[in-house]
């Protein structure tokens, strides 16, 4: 026997203030005295209690608190399990990546599905069945129902998405899934014995492990190298444990710029070169070779334009200037850049020249001059004077301090989600507004999380923020890569074309968009969704290809890339607890759900309603003997 819901024992406090209540009661008795006597003082009778006498009614009381406690409380006995009518099942869909891989005539996925078709069609009559999926986030995707019209509808909506399978969202899905009798989980790899152990305390959990082919293979990384400079490089891996043909083809827009039949030996992996490209455009990697994923097929990229944009860096640090200056010409080696002190740079006269040129990106470290004509601004650093810092009546980011140290986030998000933690120098303390996009967050002295990088699209365009300082050549430095490799992802971002985005599938992305915006997805599907008050529309693409955003006359072209070759290995273990074959893992998390959960719920109450029923006539019983001033 056990309790659902242990917490709720707190209101077994109410036993302790009935036993108050009668303490008292019997602390002060009452003493009847002649009406003549009124108002004459008497002295009260001395008593010498040795046993505390409670009678029935405190017992009564006291069983229906109690019964009423328990029952609150959810407590419950095991029983053996009976192949009676109308069990709860639930239904537990994995619809990660790894489920649309192809085996036979179906995919992984459709094996699930006919799995658990043949599982309803064997249940007794009367039996209920719900239908949970998780990848990204747990879904309910059909309440509890024994209609069968409706659960195969409600399986043959689900669809695999090109996101991992995480395992938060699995624990969730798995809560989800509590109040059924019997748990069927279907997952194309097994979950760590703890999370099964965790849920089969309740139900009776059954993994039904999907598909077992390796037959893969993908695209690792796409690099375009610079347009008429230096060529571009493709990795192919394969996955598989046999030789497999690769036939690879790379087009820039509507042209062709590679086409080969590769072979690769078992889990083997190239490097395919190709170009230079003449121009810049978007690039798209395919391998033509059916395998057993399509999402990890296709790869784009953005090549930059081989013009000469102009580039402004503004530092009070000569050594920073050339830093920068460095890291934009590794980002693109055609950049035109000029360095400056902020002090002496006079932005009016450079912007109204007879030999002004429009600016691409404007860089300004510890400092903020207004420069006209700016595509996009990078501010690194920014001053923490208001005197300095006009800018942030303007767009809504302030400074409110500076920490001497801090340190990069493990877990920091965007487009370098594997930076470590990583001791920085002095940071500041910035505050973004809501239309800016955090990309990493840092720890520091009395702050467990501070922006550290951010970009969003301003009035005035694209801007991003990096609040910690590079002086003593911090992007250069061998053991600060990280710092580096989050500035280079900042500034390409910065400089990339305003209706191109190339992004991981699963990542939130923003565009500009004016009301409402029509949104038309890979599997040529559309939707409406509307602005929000910045100015913008989020989207979260779950499939792998290229995604329309239409809106006030402009298109934005979302290109979303498979979110992590690694998981293109269908042959793979997951690391944690792996030496446990998953058979033995739902075995010994079954063996404690040998039972099933019979709540005392009805008991308790009856039994509370009987006791009150009892104090009830017993005090109809004492008013009917001795007058309602004895009750």
């Amino acid at each position: 026997m056990g309790l659902l819901n242990p917490q709720n024992i707190v209101y077994g406090l109410s036993l302790a203030l009935l036993v108050l209540i009668y303490l008292r009661s019997r602390s002060r008795p009452t003493i009847e005295v002649s009406s003549l006597m009124l108002f004459d003082e008497a002295p009260a009778l001395v008593a010498s209690v040795r046993h505390v006498r409670i009678d029935p009614l405190f017992w009564l009381e006291m069983a229906t608190l109690t019964a009423l406690t328990l029952a609150i409380a959810g407590l419950y006995v095991m029983r053996p399990r009976t192949p009676g009518h109308g069990r709860i099942h639930a239904l537990v869909f994995d619809l990660g990546a790894g489920m649309s891989a192809r085996e036979g005539s179906g995919t992984r996925l459709d094996q699930a599905r006919r799995d658990a078709l043949e599982i309803i069609n064997q249940a007794p009559a009367g039996d209920e069945f719900s239908v949970i999926a998780y990848a990204l986030e747990a879904d309910a995707h059909h309440p509890q129902t024994a209609n069968l019209a409706d659960l195969r509808k409600a399986l043959g909506d689900l669809v695999p998405m090109a996101v991992p399978a995480r395992t938060a969202a699995l624990r969730a899905a798995l809560i989800r899934a509590r109040g059924a009798s019997e748990i069927d989980l279907f997952a194309d790899r097994p979950p760590a014995p703890a999370i099964l152990a965790d849920a089969a305390s309740t139900a009776r959990v059954n993994f039904h492990l999907v598909g077992s082919g390796d037959s893969n293979l993908a695209i690792v990384s796409l690099d375009p190298g610079i347009p008429g400079s230096t060529r571009g490089r493709a990795v192919i891996r394969n996955f598989s444990a046999r030789p497999y043909p690769c036939e690879l083809a790379i087009d820039l827009g509507n042209r062709g710029e590679f086409h080969q039949t590769l072979m690769l030996a078992p889990r083997e992996q190239v490097v395919v070169p190709f170009g230079p490209l003449k121009t810049g455009g978007v690039l798209h990697a395919r391998i033509l070779t059916p395998d057993a994923i399509d999402a990890d097929n296709n790869r784009y990229a953005y090549a930059p334009s081989d013009g000469a944009a102009q580039v402004l860096v503004l530092s009070p640090d000569a050594a920073v200037r050339d830093d920068i200056a460095r890291v934009l010409l590794a980002v693109n080696a055609n950049f035109q850049i000029e360095t400056a002190d902020p002090g002496k740079y006079l932005a009016d006269a450079n912007a109204s020249g007879p030999s002004a040129k429009p600016l691409e990106l404007v860089v300004m470290h510890d400092c903020y001059v207004p420069v006209a004509g700016a595509a996009s601004t990078l501010l690194i650093y920014p001053p923490q004077a208001a005197k300095n810092w006009p800018y942030a009546a303007a767009i809504g980011i302030s400074v409110r301090g500076t920490l001497a140290s801090a340190d990069i986030r493990s877990d920091a998000m965007g487009e370098a989600p594997g930076i470590e933690s990583l001791a920085l120098g002095a940071t500041r303390i910035v505050a973004i507004p809501e239309w800016m996009d955090l990309i990493a967050t840092a720890t520091g002295p009395a702050h467990s999380s501070i922006p550290l990088a951010a970009i969003g699209r301003g009035a005035g365009g694209p801007v991003g923020v990096l609040a910690f300082d590079v002086r003593d050549h911090l992007l250069l430095a061998p053991d600060h890569l990280d710092a580096l490799v989050l500035t280079v992802d900042l500034i390409k971002q910065l400089i990339a074309p305003r209706d191109i985005l190339i992004v991981p599938t699963g990542a939130d992305v923003s565009v500009p968009a004016s009301g409402t915006a029509h949104v038309t997805e890979p599997d040529a599907s559309a939707r409406i969704v509307t602005a929000d008050k910045w100015g913008r529309v989020r989207i979260r693409p779950l499939q792998a290809g290229r995604y329309s955003v239409e809106s006030g006359g402009a298109t934005t072209q979302v290109f979303a890339n498979y979110y992590d070759a690694a998981e293109s290995d269908l042959g793979a273990k997951p690391q944690a607890e792996a030496n446990a074959p998953a058979e033995k893992a739902a075995a010994a998390s079954n063996a404690q759900s040998a039972g099933e959960v019979q709540p005392l719920v009805f008991i308790l109450i009856a039994l509370a309603l009987l006791a009150l029923t009892i104090e009830s006539a017993m005090l109809i019983g004492h008013a009917g003997r001795w007058g309602m001033r004895h009750v």
